[in-house]
């Protein structure tokens, strides 16, 4: 991705998932509890099949996003960690932030920056009778303020790769609570070319759990917990590209335009499996305490 100012930076990320919107909801819905990030799967569990039907793929799919989220409250502590006062930062469509207020009954602030997506968010947290406990606030992460702080947690499921993590942390280290938790789980650098794959495709900026770790520890907070779980979500790869090859193959109502952008998503797909395999990117979940 080509340099830009911060802002613009911003704004580039904010219209490229405002355009992914529908996108998204198809592959990932139909909702209200929508995910765009890996899944997880077990040694014990088998993925769909490439010759799948796309339904009985997709459906695969988000129950093992739903997996990764539930490992995560797991390894978390999620029961007494994050059934308070949580941040979702980079919320995306608002999955996992319905996730945190359904199944352990947080009140969530799901923080996006792109516009479109706040309003989807907040009638998805509707329709599940969330009034309440999860509203959207629409801003840049790097420059986050609130109101009505301080939190216990804040929350970012693959989205902080986005953020420039210095002043990421020094912002949260203004709204978290002393002894509270920055719970990451996020693709890491472990080679140059697995770098230049995840980013490309994806508009962000991967950095090592080292780096993460020192802009943590400059703004106060420490690491406590690391877990690897890059075999277990590499399935997720395989399962992505079997639900767009499918696609391809059995929907005759796709223009021009749309093949192509699902050719181009089918090889970086394919890239991202490959790198996963060859130990050119790394999966992880982080979990920060605030001193």
């Amino acid at each position: 991705m080509a340099e830009l100012d911060p802002q613009d930076e911003v704004r580039v990320v904010g219209q490229y998932y405002d355009a992914k919107t529908a996108k998204l909801v198809r592959k990932y819905g139909p909702g209200p509890r929508i995910h765009y990030h890996v899944g997880y799967y077990p040694n014990s569990e088998t993925p769909a099949r490439a010759d799948d039907t796309a339904e009985t793929i997709r459906h695969s799919i988000r129950l093992h996003q739903e997996g990764l989220l539930r490992y995560a409250a797991k390894i978390w502590g999620a029961e007494h960690r994050l059934s308070g006062k949580v941040l979702d930062v980079g919320c995306g469509l608002g999955g996992g932030s319905l996730f945190w207020a359904q199944e352990y009954g947080a009140d969530v602030t799901a923080v996006t920056n792109a516009p479109e997506h706040a309003p989807v968010v907040e009638g998805f947290a509707r329709e599940c009778g969330l009034d309440g406990k999860v509203k959207a606030l629409v801003c840049d992460a790097n420059r986050l303020t609130v109101d009505d702080g301080p939190y216990d947690a804040a929350v970012a499921i693959e989205s902080s790769g986005y953020f420039n993590r210095p002043q990421w942390f020094e912002r949260l280290s203004h709204v978290i609570r002393p002894g509270g938790s920055v719970c990451i789980e996020e693709v890491f650098l472990t080679r140059p070319h697995g770098a230049d794959v995840w980013a490309e495709y994806f508009y962000c900026k991967p950095a090592t759990v080292q780096d993460y770790a020192a802009a943590a520890r400059a703004a106060g907070f420490e690491l406590v917990d690391e877990v690897d779980a890059t075999a277990e979500t590499q399935p997720f790869w395989d399962e992505s590209a079997a639900w767009t090859q499918a696609v391809l193959d059995n929907d005759t109502s796709l223009s021009a335009v749309e093949r192509r952008q699902m050719r181009i998503s089918l090889l970086a797909n394919q890239a991202q499996g490959a790198e996963w395999r060859a130990g050119g990117l790394q999966l992880g979940f982080l979990r920060f305490e605030k001193k």
